[in-house]
């Protein structure tokens, strides 16, 4: 790699660009505890023109590309499958390009972390909408729009981030640069709507995972925040999931905007409690799940409306109002008031030390979530014995569930699902069969999910290629797919291999 190492280094200022290995290795992991790839170069371009140049000398090499964003992402997608390549981190290219106050229009560099976008966007009373993935704080706009993400706060309001996208600047695989959107007329000056001139191309690069090309400028829609806001938590009754979705139903079909609709499980609720990681919730007798709704409003009138349709749903749902401050319990009002979006999605993250989540981001109809999590739950027995395995060595066992349920756009819901394990380095030690058993438990739960239907946004490098191997795809679809790889990345460097996407006999 020396040679293309050189080639590189003509491209950027030398203070950007590595092969040191410490550097290569701080680039080999995302969140998971077991996908793991160590580049050859890490790279940190700032502008869509070095980029395009650095993709140019990859084909002419033949050595696959890698962006990365926050690097926040659950499936190995911000790093090399395997080891090798080169690891295009992109968090240099986070500016502000411009504001349009008059068209609610904000346009940035696809690196910029969504809490920094939003921070900016406070001074003007205006936010984005879908707050991102509950990552937010780290991860970038660009990853966001590449997975559909959901999670940070606002999503049954607006839906994922791709909702509020209008155009995209992105440099194909090849090193050619396109605008999407209206900014796809090479005379539009600024970009101002996503559908017209043709095809919506832009939706190729949506949800792609960063398999078709590499985003560096992005346009969204913003929205005025709205003066008031009301938040409550319901501690809910027997059969909570059947009745969690019954509630979500019922406020879609009566039409109520929400900003935040979300479920959170008993299990969450009993064993933050017991890690003392909730102490809002230490005081209630009957650790049951609980709801939570946020609701804006332009006006106190039309705010009590909707209060009052809400209040009226969990009332005949026999929910329990938990009281209106933060030490009542109502984790609303912290969820919306103090930023607890980006602090408590993934809530038994770390809890105990060196746990670590394999989960599985997909959406689901909102009538068909409470099959799904029943059916976790009878997983989890069914794989009792692999599971003692690592409680034998970890005297701790790993957990096995849901985390919080999120209302979305229409009448689906977000659900992050899986478990929560241990690195193969436990106590001083190696141990082989964690990493083992951690493999074999991921990749049965997330084709067990799959089976139900559901839809996955965040795929990176181990879901695309489960949904692959496992035939989750149709024959037809799968070669659509690849016939519009082929001919945007004829030489497959970019992400290469997610999808099975290889670049050579392992993808044909």
């Amino acid at each position: 790699m020396t040679e293309i190492y050189q080639k590189l280094l003509n491209l950027v200022n030398k203070n950007r660009i590595s092969n040191n290995i410490y550097v290569r290795h701080a680039y080999s992991r995302n969140v998971d505890i077991l996908l793991q790839g160590i580049p050859d170069i890490v790279i940190r371009p700032t502008s869509v023109e070095e980029i395009s140049e650095i993709l140019k000398v990859a084909n002419e090499e033949n050595v696959a590309i890698i962006p990365r964003g926050g690097g926040d992402c659950e499936f190995g997608g911000s790093k090399p499958i395997n080891n090798g390549g080169i690891v295009l981190d992109l968090k240099a290219m986070d500016r502000i390009i411009n504001l349009d106050q008059d068209n609610l229009l904000v346009t940035v560099e696809a690196g910029i972390s969504w809490a920094k976008l939003n921070e900016y966007l406070c001074h003007f009373g205006l936010y984005t909408g879908c707050m991102g993935p509950g990552s937010g704080m780290t991860a970038s706009i660009g990853g966001g729009i590449s997975h559909h993400s959901v999670g940070g706060g606002g999503c049954a309001k607006y839906g994922a981030c791709t909702n509020q996208l209008v155009s995209l600047e992105v440099v194909l695989p090849t090193g050619d640069i396109i605008e999407t959107g209206s900014s796809s007329n090479k005379f539009t000056k600024n970009p101002f709507n996503r559908f017209g001139n043709g095809p919506d191309l832009m939706g190729l690069f949506c949800g792609d995972n960063g398999i078709y090309g590499i985003k560096t400028k992005i346009t969204l829609k913003v929205f005025p925040k709205p003066e008031y806001a009301t938040y409550k938590t319901f501690q809910l009754p027997r059969k909570e999931r059947e009745v969690s979705a019954n509630i979500m139903m019922q406020v879609r079909q009566k039409g109520i905007d929400v900003y935040d609709l979300m479920y959170i499980m008993d299990l969450l609720v009993r064993v933050t409690t017991q890690e003392k990681f909730m102490p809002l919730w230490e005081h209630l007798k009957k650790k049951r799940g609980v709801i939570f709704y946020t609701i804006e409003a332009n006006s106190e009138q039309q705010l009590e409306q909707e209060v009052k349709k809400l209040d009226n749903i969990m009332k005949n749902n026999n929910c329990e109002d938990l009281g209106p401050e933060i030490s009542d319990g109502n984790i609303a009002k912290w969820h919306y008031t103090e930023q607890g979006h980006w602090q408590f999605y993934h809530n038994l993250w770390g809890i105990f030390p060196t746990m670590q989540p394999l989960s599985a981001e997909c959406f689901a109809p909102i009538n068909k979530y409470p099959m799904i999590l029943d059916d976790i739950d009878q997983w989890d027995q069914e794989h009792n014995a692999d599971i003692q395995k690592i409680f034998e060595i970890t005297k701790t066992r790993p957990i096995v569930g849901s985390g919080p349920v999120v209302l979305i756009d229409g009448n689906n819901v977000e659900i992050t699902c899986g478990f929560t394990s241990f690195w193969k380095y436990f106590d001083g030690k190696l141990h082989d069969i964690i990493e083992e058993t951690n493999y074999k438990l991921w990749s049965s739960i997330l084709e067990r999910v799959t089976k139900h239907g559901v839809q996955w946004y965040m795929m990176g490098d181990y879901m695309s290629r489960l949904m692959v191997d496992i035939g989750a795809y149709s024959n037809e679809y799968y070669q659509l797919m690849k016939s519009i790889k082929k001919v945007v990345d004829p030489n497959m460097i970019l992400s290469r291999g997610k999808f099975n996407f290889w670049g050579d006999n392992r993808s044909e």
